[in-house]
């Protein structure tokens, strides 16, 4: 959620328009999916019953709603799962008592929906955000905790993993730092959270953290700076890891070496595969970088994987979600045509504002086709309201 996470300053905007600035394709190739969701009936804004949005002073809180969905079916049961962010504003004392320090906060809630998607309730929250101190420094903050993705790991055991970070006890999101990811594994998703461990992170985090396992132990990836937006998958006895990798050198980040990897797990941490898409895949759709990363199997039986594009500087900076064929998951190669042009297999675009639509998720169990997320920004309104919310686009890739 790049909302949430700026990181070291935002690019110059990029002109093109992702309509229209797809890549070419082989003749024999068929048009991809184009779907707009509107926020009305045609696209349904989903709710998650018994986890209400966030209220402030018995207000709705001018920061709302769920984010970074991410989905995954039981077979063993029927039940569908799914795993997102929960967003509410945060205040706390300040100088003055009629001047609070608000923070935007950000933890990992999960449900269940029994009906195939046609529902969800509310099972329990994941993580929490309480004031801490940094291990290092000592500074009052918070830990902050979002873009978790699930999975069902061979053999029936779970694994949820999320973004968190430090965040400096109301001095804004320019702030933050030691992006790392968090794991944590149960035998059934409702105890997941319990024994969480800083699990994956780059010289963006702080030693204190203890983070366990580091970029740099893997060659290929030892330029990031981080890794971020993360998202699960599972198949044929292996676990995967599909991410986004932040490059910094010199205080400025790098767009045009970054790229999203493919890591398989292993007893002894993580063994690279391969970039899925880079930066060159994200110019040709007029995104300066591609993120949130979501892997699935479609209802015909291939895997995809589900990107957004983001266009730094630009309202809105997400642009939907691109769906991809992963044509070999060992190698991380999506389709591409004879130009080397990874091929789309669905472009999903939708109404919003300020960060936009995007931050997709897929099961093919579930009926909500691809599960969107879409932002409303009302600037103006005294105090700034912004709404993240759900949203069913019925489109199966």
């Amino acid at each position: 959620m790049r909302f949430l996470v700026p990181l070291l300053g935002l690019l110059p905007s990029l002109a093109a328009p992702l309509a229209g600035a797809g890549p070419a394709r082989a003749e024999s190739r068929p048009s991809p999916i184009a779907f707009h969701c509107s926020l009305d009936a045609r696209c349904p804004e989903i709710r998650i019953a018994g986890d209400p949005f966030a209220t402030l002073e018995r207000k709705p809180s001018p920061f709302r709603g769920y984010g970074d969905p991410s989905l995954e079916y039981d077979p063993a049961t029927g039940t569908l799962w799914l795993s997102y962010t929960w967003l509410e504003a945060l205040a706390s004392k300040g100088l003055f008592p009629w001047a609070p320090k608000v923070d935007f906060g950000a933890s990992t809630h999960l449900a269940r929906s029994d009906d195939g998607g046609r529902s969800f309730r509310f099972v329990t929250a994941v993580n929490r955000t309480p004031r801490t101190k940094h291990p290092d420094s000592g500074e009052d903050g918070r830990m902050m905790h979002e873009v978790s993705t699930l999975v069902r790991e061979p053999g029936g055991r779970w694994q949820i993993l999320w973004l968190t970070y430090f965040d400096r006890l109301g001095k804004g999101p320019e702030n933050r730092s030691d992006f790392h990811f968090v794991r944590a594994r149960a035998g059934a998703p409702e105890t997941l959270g319990p024994g969480a461990e800083a699990w994956l992170g780059g010289r963006a985090a702080a030693a204190g953290f203890r983070v366990r396992h580091r970029l740099s132990s893997l060659p290929e990836i030892s330029d990031c700076a981080t890794l971020t937006e993360p998202g699960l998958f599972a198949k044929d006895g292996a676990t995967y890891l599909a991410a986004g990798c932040i490059v910094v050198e010199g205080g400025r980040r790098r767009p045009e070496r970054e790229r999203v990897v493919l890591l398989r797990q292993t007893a002894e941490g993580y063994h690279y595969l391969g970039r899925l898409l880079d930066y060159a895949d994200a110019e040709r759709l007029g995104a300066a970088h591609l993120e949130q990363a979501d892997l699935a199997v479609s209802r015909s039986g291939e895997v995809i994987l589900v990107v957004t594009p983001i266009r730094p500087g630009s309202d809105p900076k997400h642009q939907g979600c691109v769906v991809y064929t992963v044509e070999d998951l060992a190698r991380a190669r999506v389709r591409r045509d004879d130009r080397g042009h990874a091929v789309p297999r669905a472009v999903i675009t939708a109404d919003g504002n300020g960060l936009g639509p995007g931050l997709c998720t897929y099961d093919a169990k579930s009926e909500t086709g691809v599960m969107m997320v879409i932002t409303s920004f009302d600037l103006r309104a005294k105090p700034v309201d912004i709404v993240f919310s759900l949203r069913a686009t019925g489109v199966h890739p």
